[in-house]
């Protein structure tokens, strides 16, 4: 892998060896890249399936203790050879299993240990959009996604790279 596909799955890997360790069991899935698809007249972020022309749908699901995706904007600034590219990465987890320790709402929590994580692949983040609006452009998702122990929070980053790269 090389450019942004290549800084998507490093991140990924960190995620999915430092997120939510301490939890055995848990059932937290880490997915990398996302593609805008349009099915039925609705925007869908959806994975494509081992380098073919399969895509699958990025549902969210209350039988998985947590998942998260990137989803990079449809533009991406070029410079030269560098490149700059906005990326959503979006979070939908069950925080009592995620945070068993925690006695309040670990939004916070969850906000941390993402955001300590983010900076070793060069991700700045640029904001966090939390609750329903962060999955708005989504139409699958529905209110009870967002009501506890449920959470949905959406990550703006922007990552610069060189195409070429390869981590």
């Amino acid at each position: 892998m090389i450019g942004l596909d290549a800084k998507i799955e490093a991140q990924k890997s960190v995620f999915n060896n430092k997120l939510f360790t301490s939890v055995v069991g848990n059932t937290y899935a880490s997915y990398g890249r996302a593609f805008w698809n349009e099915r039925q007249g609705q925007k869908i972020p959806e994975l494509q399936v081992l380098s073919s022309t399969e895509y699958k749908e990025v549902l969210l699901d209350d039988s998985i203790d947590g998942l998260s995706f990137f989803l990079p904007e449809p533009q991406i600034a070029v410079t030269g050879s560098n490149m700059t590219a906005n990326v959503g990465i979006y979070f939908a987890v069950n925080l009592d299993v995620l945070y068993p320790s925690v006695t309040e709402r670990a939004v916070e929590y969850l906000h941390r240990d993402v955001l300590n994580l983010l900076p070793n692949n060069g991700f700045n983040v640029t904001g966090i959009v939390m609750g329903l609006e962060a999955f708005s452009q989504f139409g699958f998702v529905k209110e009870s996604d967002n009501l506890e122990p449920f959470y949905l929070v959406r990550f703006d980053t922007e990552i610069e790279y060189n195409q070429n790269c390869t981590n």
